[in-house]
């Protein structure tokens, strides 16, 4: 490949962004719609491997069958004209969030760990509502994107290794010669002991052990080499965050030791449920924001199994439509955090989390765990995690009136509503400030708050967090709002958007 290319008539390439063992990827440009992706080529030496090019197809397949706004987004899959595999994908700019969780000037903070691991189990609770266990979620794995208006948007990367639920697949998983999937230092205790009934819940232990890595400086599971550590997960308990995080809120600590419960049937089987608690404890940590602890373990991000479906921009290297490397490498106190719960996918109701039974005291000894690998094979069969979700009563929502605008009104997008929502047009509520950042076309603006007090809001069932909200960019059409706030009614409304227009809608709480 080379730089001016154009691939399959559409793509062409810009400059080269970084290699690894199994593929290169390219900042490359849609030379009709002008939009810059990154582009990853299989290497075709790799390509020969059927499991290695089934992984690859993979991440294509996830992306399209889940769609979150927190899942990497793969547009385009094919074979160049020299029969080269390639992927094309959003171009991501930003940090791993391994890397941010160790930067030390300045340091994260607890609640941007908090805001980040929200989405994170936003996105999962979406993969597993469209049958798709991770099975090797990692901090290297999680990338802290800036979008195009410098917000801070996490993204979940490499589903290569995942499972389809639903695809008659056998129990095994996709796998290379000598080498196990999925990471050990975040593996569960049933995949590290090759159990054959995996289902969701492994993926929410490998979110605890993210959870206690970061807010204690070190992991739950450390071992002097690669089979000690798989005996030391499959055999005994995890530390205890109380023992070595005692100043994080109590709160905060039970979620961590119910996802890294070792006994799944004990384990919180919904990152619905993860997401709700995690949001209940953001404002109370939002108030004292303490910054994460100087990390005790080395980077894990030595993972030469991995499918590498993030392409890492470089300093000195790098297409000019991405944000320049001081920019991209800033602290991640992103201005997009004021709101710590935006963008968040629907969660049921609040459950609450009791601590789980005492464990085992924890392990004096800490190690640095290096790249050794062996040769295991492990059966999983993932059973689907049925996602229930609870629906409460919807009562009537009115806005305040004011003057229509002279703009057109775009048709519902959707079918009416139950009769119990009610309808209500943006031309019927007060005006917001005319908008400093243009809208795109087909798109108004909404801005939702509450009172007295405030609430979780959701748009078209995906959560948008507690008001007051920053401005949402919708499509002109119907969009179906709903409004829960602890200990009151929620509420229910359906509006109509109109093109350009930009509006006020208040939620009356009682």
């Amino acid at each position: 490949m080379q730089s001016g290319q154009v691939i399959v008539g559409k793509y062409r390439l810009n400059q080269l962004l970084g290699t690894g063992g199994m593929a290169e990827v390219w900042s490359a440009t849609n030379v009709f719609t002008e939009r810059e992706f990154a582009v990853k080529f299989m290497s075709p030496e790799v390509a020969k491997t059927p499991e290695h090019a089934a992984r690859f197809l993979k991440e294509a397949k996830v992306s399209a069958r889940v769609n979150h706004p927190n899942i990497i987004e793969i547009i385009d899959v094919g074979q160049s004209d020299d029969q080269q595999l390639f992927m094309v994908m959003e171009l991501l700019s930003g940090v791993p969030l391994e890397v941010a969780m160790r930067r030390q000037t300045p340091r994260m903070t607890i609640p941007e760990f908090v805001f980040v691991m929200t989405e994170v189990a936003s996105a999962l609770a979406a993969a597993h509502r469209a049958g798709v266990v991770h099975r090797d979620l990692k901090p290297s794995n999680i990338y802290l994107h800036r979008d195009k208006n410098q917000a801070a948007v996490p993204k979940v990367l490499d589903f290569g290794v995942s499972k389809f639920l639903d695809d008659g697949a056998p129990n095994m998983a996709l796998t290379m010669a000598g080498t196990v999937l999925g990471s050990p230092l975040y593996m569960s205790p049933e995949q590290a002991r090759g159990d054959g009934d995996l289902d969701g819940r492994t993926d929410i232990f490998a979110f605890g052990a993210i959870l206690f890595e970061g807010l204690s400086g070190l992991r739950p599971y450390d071992a002097a080499n690669f089979n000690a550590l798989i005996v030391k997960i499959a055999t005994t308990a995890p530390r205890d965050i109380d023992d070595f995080a005692p100043d994080v809120p109590a709160p905060l600590r039970d979620v961590v030791k119910l996802c890294l419960e070792p006994d799944r049937n004990k384990r919180v089987a919904m990152f619905e449920t993860v997401a709700e608690e995690l949001i209940k404890i953001l404002p109370d940590l939002e108030r004292e924001p303490a910054h994460l602890p100087a990390p005790m373990t080395i980077l894990s991000t030595d993972d030469p199994d991995a499918t590498n479906a993030l392409p890492i921009v470089r300093a000195g290297d790098r297409p000019t439509s991405v944000p320049p490397p001081a920019a991209q490498l800033a602290a991640p106190h992103f201005a997009a955090w004021q709101n710590p719960a935006a963008n968040l996918s629907h969660t049921t109701a609040p459950t609450s989390i009791a601590p789980p039974a005492p464990r085992a005291a924890p392990q004096p000894a800490v190690y640095a765990m290096g790249a050794a690998a062996a040769a295991v094979i492990l059966a999983l069969l993932i059973v689907l995690v049925t996602v229930l979700r609870r629906e409460p009563k919807i009562i009537t929502v009115t806005g305040e009136p004011r003057t229509p605008a002279s703009v057109p009104v775009v048709a519902p997008a959707s079918a009416a509503p139950s009769s119990s929502i009610p309808m209500v047009n943006v031309d019927t509520l007060p005006m917001a400030a005319k908008p400093t950042i243009p809208l795109e076309k087909g798109r108004g603006r909404l801005i939702v708050s509450a009172s007295p007090g405030w609430c979780v809001v959701t748009v078209d069932g995906v959560l948008k967090g507690p008001t007051p909200l920053p401005a949402l960019d919708l499509s002109a059409g119907t969009h179906h709002l709903r409004c829960e706030a602890p200990g009151k009614k929620p509420k229910a409304v359906s509006l109509i958007i109109t093109e350009a227009a930009a509006a006020n809608y208040k939620f009356t709480l009682d």
